[in-house]
């Protein structure tokens, strides 16, 4: 179960027993910081208890992500699947004015009651994920608590917050509480390689001032992304000076590691132009590569980049 789940082993260990043990709490708050899992968890859970493939009663496996639900569940289109954020308050509340709110108020509670308590379409559970938990005012706080008390059956709560201090003691007292922990470097670092093909030292790099986090992890991979591109542009769009070229160069390769980054993510970036114009691009491709054998030799970082970018907007 939650093969999807990044690391979390003993958050997966608690929801999978109470799973398999068929004693599954009404509501529970998903603790940790941004990025580590929580909402993907959520989601992985809601597809587990309504699979109509996997019997979560019957066997040990996961949702089988094929059928009807477990597509709805992850396009988050499962009528059932309530998630309770700011976009979905925005889209109830009556008055312009009072769109774009800091916290989540009382109304959106309410709308969440009616939903709560409206009988199920043919879903097994009805899911609602609150998310950021936090943000709720006291009213709304106050409001959710007599759901709490009172839960219809086959119905289940989900909080998601970063810090179990933020929500009030009444509200914790009557949920499960579930800890998500930052994720370590080399399971960053993986994840980077594995989902966005990303080049080993570049994703390590990432990885190491992520502070654990997915979400933090793949807001840096764009834009480091983007600061190549952006070079790539510039190299391949007009005739720049030498000086201009030259600093170009050395700001990018301030050591061996960065040099051999710069050079993987603008090939990637040369790839995509070749694709679409393979005569202009070719030889481009081959200084590349070639460029990469030679730090790879330990040649020089500055010589090779100066070089390589000296060649490739000589070829504009």
């Amino acid at each position: 179960m939650f093969e999807k789940v990044i690391a979390q082993e003993k958050a997966k260990k608690i929801l999978s027993e109470q799973i398999r043990n068929n004693k599954i709490p009404h509501a529970y708050i998903f603790v940790g910081e941004s990025g580590t899992g929580k909402m993907m968890t959520a989601i992985e859970f809601a597809k587990i208890l309504n699979c109509e493939i996997n019997d979560y009663t019957k066997s040990n496996f996961g949702p089988c992500n094929h059928c009807s639900s477990c597509e709805h569940i992850q396009n988050k289109t499962f009528p059932d699947l309530h998630i309770i954020n700011f976009e979905k308050q925005d889209e109830i509340v009556e008055k312009d004015y009072e769109k774009g709110k800091a916290k989540l108020g009382i109304k959106l509670i309410r709308y969440m009651q009616e939903k709560v308590y409206i009988k199920s379409t043919n879903a097994k559970w009805k899911i609602f994920i609150i998310e950021p938990a936090e943000k709720m005012t006291i009213e709304a706080f106050n409001c959710l608590l007599k759901t709490l008390e009172e839960p219809p059956d086959n119905t289940i709560i989900i909080l998601i917050a970063k810090h179990k201090e933020t929500i009030p003691v009444t509200i914790c007292s009557r949920v499960q509480t579930v800890f998500f922990q930052p994720l370590k470097n080399e399971e960053v670092q993986a994840y980077l390689q594995n989902k966005h093909f990303m080049p080993k030292n570049t994703a390590e790099n990432i990885a190491q001032i992520s502070d654990g986090s997915i979400e933090k992890a793949e807001t840096l991979m764009l834009n480091t992304q983007n600061e190549y591109s952006t070079l790539w542009k510039e190299l391949t769009l007009k005739k720049l000076p030498i000086v201009d070229i030259l600093l170009k160069s050395k700001s990018v390769s301030t050591s061996r590691d960065k040099a051999l980054e710069t050079v993987s993510i603008i090939t990637e970036n040369a790839t995509k132009s070749f694709r679409q114009n393979p005569l202009k691009y070719v030889n481009i491709i081959e200084r590349l590569l070639e460029s990469k054998k030679y730090l790879e030799k330990n040649a020089n970082p500055t010589n090779v980049l100066d070089n390589l970018f000296l060649y490739i907007n000589s070829k504009i």
